[in-house]
């Protein structure tokens, strides 16, 4: 197995590790899982039983420079015909690698699968240091201990790419849901989400003794996919529901910190909550 990719743009650096710390807030342990044409950061969990949080990072095509994400990217896998690998890396330890970029020049960032007395993820960089009158600092390394999942456990990290979706809608802002969801995790261990083609959206948390619900409206709502086929009589779905856990709901929008972030909801009914980034 081989692994290395490079990153020289500055705004990519902050990007990556602005989302590493989101992850460590949620859980203490990262899956990294490395493809020819990716690389996922996910949270370490049993994606089937939990909840699933990832980012996808196009890396382009393997050995080749890159004009994205990466200037550099190569990676082999187990082998030809199961070509990607799965790291366990405990979260703390990249925020920590990656903490120097948030106030220093860097030239550079290289990421590299190194076997030394176990497996890890060597983080490389340079750069000139802010805070010392604009010295020129040597190459520096951290060494991140990592766990390389055997292919028997890479089940248990499969994400839900092929799920179908019945509606997609544009959230509110993220500073609006931070609130309102901060006072319900409060009241209730689960909150229920609607949503409805006309726009509205209701988050509502119930007890024995009270049911409290929020409303929006006015919201983009689309169908995430058109009435199947077979079942073209049947009347097309107008609305659909889902219930979460409140306090990891809650959780995740604390801990996004990008400002000009516009959140996309995807509705399986009764089954699941998904929601994407968009940036404008």
């Amino acid at each position: 197995m081989k692994f290395r990719a490079v990153i020289t743009d500055s705004v990519h650096m902050r990007e990556l590790l602005n989302v590493v710390t989101i992850f460590s807030r949620i859980n203490k342990n990262l899956i990294i899982n490395i493809q020819p044409a990716k690389v996922v950061i996910q949270i370490e969990t049993e994606v089937e039983a939990s909840q699933c949080l990832w980012c996808e990072i196009d890396a382009g095509e393997p050995g080749r420079s890159s004009q994205g994400y990466f200037s550099e990217y190569v990676m082999d896998g187990v082998d030809k015909e199961h070509n990607q690998i799965y790291l366990a890396v405990v979260a703390a330890h990249m925020v920590r690698a990656l903490s120097y970029v948030r106030n220093n020049a860097v030239d550079y960032l290289k990421f590299k699968l190194v076997k030394q007395d176990r497996a890890c993820l060597a983080v490389e960089f340079s750069g000139t240091s802010h805070n010392d009158s604009d010295i020129m600092c040597p190459k520096l390394q951290h060494d991140i201990p990592v766990t390389i999942a055997p292919r028997s456990e890479w089940r248990n990290f499969e994400l839900p790419f092929d799920t179908v979706y019945d509606l997609t809608m544009l959230l509110p802002t993220v500073k609006s849901l931070r609130g309102l969801l901060d006072k319900k995790k409060n009241i209730s261990p689960s909150v229920t989400i609607y949503a409805t083609l006309a726009g509205e959206l209701s988050l509502v948390v119930e007890t024995d003794i009270v049911t409290v619900a929020s409303h929006y409206r006015g919201l983009q709502c689309n169908r995430a996919r058109p009435p199947d086929e077979e079942d073209s009589e049947a009347e097309p779905l107008t609305e659909a529901a889902c219930k979460v856990d409140a306090k990891k709901l809650s959780t995740l929008f604390e801990s996004v910190n990008f400002c000009d972030m516009k959140m996309i909801a995807n509705i399986k009914n009764d089954h699941l909550f998904n929601v994407n980034p968009s940036f404008f």
